[in-house]
């Protein structure tokens, strides 16, 4: 009988101690071949967490819920009188940018606390992101900053939480909920009740959220993206490296800048990845091959 692979989890604990090298290669495997892991004793407070959770519940609660009721019902009515709402997420969600500039003075119906508690997780989530990234260019033998380098671009990373809330439905034979796609851009911590410059070596998963008719769901994902101008191309020590043993060049994806991989994703989300990087690497081909304009 076929054993069943272990969930990927790292103690990051583990990585102050002996047992650094054994943490590194669950790391290693887990990028490679998962495409996620979990994360213990990462460094933030369990009391700010419970903090971040409350808040949020309370603010669907209080703010969103009711907006969401009125969806729900129009979506069912929908759905039951023979259209295909299979395509309509059944999530209620709002996004706090960090950075470049913060929006959450703009947010409408978040309060000082919120905003406060919002501000000291981002601090938080935003070392954690920086920690974890120069464990991947250790694992990838890059030298460390080099992954924090890459996403900066002229004014630092694109950082933000998506704050979702996924409430029971009554009809999940009607609606999916969040339907099948993969994520753009860099690393994606989330807390909740492939990455390009890797040449393809580290894995971007599948995933997606099923309605239920019961259990109220919540999700807040914190994402750390390269900046808009950043241009995002293969590490050349990867890409050379998969050359010399497969004798023939190796950057599997082309040289683009992240905000017009971004644009082109919005549009293509819930698609294969693959054919957005032919895309972009068919533009690259176009751009490269057109005349340079003189005086």
């Amino acid at each position: 009988m076929a054993s069943v692979a272990s969930f990927p989890v790292i103690n990051m604990e583990n990585l102050e101690t002996e047992e650094r090298g054994a943490a590194m290669e669950v790391i290693r495997d887990a990028c490679e071949n998962w495409g996620f892991f979990e994360m213990l004793n990462h460094g933030i407070a369990h009391e700010l967490m419970d903090e971040v959770e409350r808040v949020s519940k309370a603010h669907y609660a209080n703010c969103r819920e009711e907006k969401f009721k009125e969806f729900a019902r129009r979506t069912l009515e929908a759905g039951e009188k023979g259209a295909d709402v299979k395509g309509i997420d059944w999530e209620s969600t709002f996004f706090v940018r960090h950075r470049p500039v913060s929006n959450l003075a703009d947010l409408p119906d978040v309060d000082d606390h919120y905003r406060q508690v919002m501000k000291q997780f981002a601090s938080e989530i935003e070392k954690l992101s920086e920690r974890v990234l120069d464990l991947l260019c250790e694992n990838l033998g890059l030298e460390k900053g080099y992954l924090k380098k890459a996403f900066a671009g002229s004014n630092g990373p694109t950082f933000g939480t998506k704050v979702s809330s996924y409430p029971p439905c009554p009809r999940p034979d009607l609606v999916d909920g969040l339907r099948a796609h993969t994520d753009a851009g860099g690393i994606i911590l989330l807390f909740q009740d492939d990455q390009v410059i890797t040449n393809g070596r580290y894995k971007s998963v599948m995933h997606r959220v099923l309605t239920r008719p019961d259990g109220n769901r919540m999700s807040i994902a914190s994402f750390y993206n390269p900046g808009a101008d950043a241009v995002i191309f293969p590490a050349p020590a990867l890409a050379a490296a998969e050359a010399e043993r497969a004798d023939a060049a190796a950057a599997a994806y082309p040289r683009f800048v992240f905000e017009d991989y971004m644009n082109l994703y919005v549009r293509h989300k819930f698609e294969a990845k693959e054919p957005r990087f032919e895309a972009m690497k068919s533009a690259a081909e176009v751009v490269h091959a057109a005349p340079i304009a003189t005086a």
